[in-house]
């Protein structure tokens, strides 16, 4: 048992203590307020005050975690045992700075609270982030943290039992469109191609034929290839619906649609299944739950999985409409500008409602990297896109982490330049097998 002193406790505290010595190293702790029980205490013991009481493990406090307001940080970056670190102090501090601070200023998404200058969909962008502007939004700095942490607490406390982490991995894949040509009647199709015809996009004209005709399949049919890599590799995977109703950003099936329907029914015998809330969402609630029940009838199946649509989502207001909704984890935490780790982290973490102070019972699953972000945002090549896919890769395996990717079926078609995507998408899970292999 790991005994902390405290000068108080605050509910900032008490979910850093959970997220750290319990979820992420299995240490059974207790708190206590009382200076001389603490002295007194003659097994592991650590002190997270203003000053040291004795030779115990010390971590100078501080004050983040006593507050319960929001306010800005003038937060500086530091280079220390190796990582870059802030909430820094003198050397008494085991670590030279305040870890769990730090942490829960990552986690927490604190500086998501504050005003910024949205994009032009109203999102948080990586731009604005500390991660980004510090030069680490591509490691996955609080694992690196808590294995710092770890190691010297090893090296005080011998006889401290603590868990350690495997890596694993879910593909995770937004079924936005489901399919390019069919499903649409007469006469949207026919609209469809009179534009196609307007804008000189013959190529179109010609795989619309071609899939009518049935000399080819949809060219974002490409679920019988999902199905395939997913089984015969014995991987994770989740496939979110957007089932909207028809606006400018939600243009999927219209989920009542035959086909739409026996899509989902094939899918979730060899997936797991989410909803993927439409991008009006975020600002009506109601359409969160309308759209999951939608999924629940078509299923036959509880949903408690959601990603937000666009990864669009205002803290802690959707994540509170989303646990309201009946959902218990979310995987919409990731930029959609840059890839890398938007919360510092690659290991799922319970939400921390900033505003009203609370813990809550939603998970959070930290996306690494998603397709559209190096097509639309980046402009990486396939090539190089698959360089960083790589190195984020060993990012995660290094922590023992959870590689979580977004793929959309639209870009893995075997046609044009959608080829190559599917080709790093193969290059993707071969290298993930050999990771979870070694694991």
């Amino acid at each position: 048992m790991l005994l902390i002193f405290l000068p108080k406790t605050s509910s900032r505290i008490e979910y850093i203590a959970e997220l750290l010595f319990k979820q992420e190293l299995g240490i059974d702790y207790q708190f206590t307020f009382e200076p001389e029980i603490f002295k007194n205490y003659r097994q592991e013991k650590m002190n997270y005050s203003s000053s040291s009481l004795e030779d115990e493990f010390f971590i100078k406090a501080s004050p983040l975690l006593y507050e319960n307001f929001i306010e800005k940080k003038e937060i500086v970056v530091e280079e220390k045992r190796g990582t870059k670190v802030f909430f820094t102090n003198d050397e008494s501090c085991h670590l030279g700075f305040d870890i769990f601070s730090a942490i829960f200023y990552m986690v927490s998404r604190y500086e998501e609270y504050l005003p910024f200058i949205p994009d032009q969909y109203g999102r948080f962008s990586a731009s604005n982030s500390l991660a980004f502007q510090n030069n680490f939004l591509q490691i996955p700095i609080v694992n690196n943290w808590i294995a710092v942490f770890k190691n010297i607490l090893q090296k005080k406390y011998p006889d401290l039992k603590m868990i350690s982490s495997n890596f694993n991995a879910i593909l995770t894949y937004d079924i936005d469109i489901a399919y390019q040509f069919k499903g649409r009647s007469f006469t949207r199709n026919l609209g469809s191609t009179i534009l196609d015809l307007l804008k000189f996009r013959f190529k179109n004209i010609y795989n619309r034929a071609k899939t009518f005709l049935n000399l080819q399949n949809d060219p974002w049919d490409v679920y019988d290839y999902l199905s395939e890599t997913i089984t015969e590799n014995n991987l994770q995977s989740i496939f979110f619906f957007l089932l909207a109703d028809k606006s400018t950003y939600d243009r999927n099936l219209n989920y009542r649609q035959p086909l739409m329907k026996k899509l989902i029914s094939s899918i979730k015998t060899f997936s797991e299944i989410g909803i993927h809330p439409s991008f009006a969402s975020s600002a009506l609630p109601e359409k969160i739950k309308i759209e999951k029940e939608r999924l629940e009838k078509i299923s036959g199946k509880e949903i408690t999985k959601s990603r937000q649509h666009f990864l669009k989502f205002n803290l802690p207001d959707t994540y509170n409409n989303l646990l309201a909704a009946g959902i218990t984890e979310d995987y919409s935490m990731a930029f959609p500008d840059k890839n890398g780790f938007r919360a510092g982290t690659c290991k799922p973490f319970y939400f921390y409602d900033l505003k009203n102070e609370k813990a809550t019972h939603l998970k959070i699953f930290p996306v690494t990297l998603m397709d559209a972000t190096f097509i639309y945002y980046t402009a990486n090549t396939p090539e190089k896109s698959l360089i960083e896919i790589l190195n984020l890769l060993k990012e995660v395996k290094k922590v023992s982490g959870a590689f979580i990717s977004i793929w959309h079926n639209n870009h893995l078609g075997n046609i044009g330049e959608n080829k190559n995507w599917r080709s790093v998408h193969n290059r993707m899970v071969m290298q993930l097998k050999s990771y979870l292999k070694s694991k």
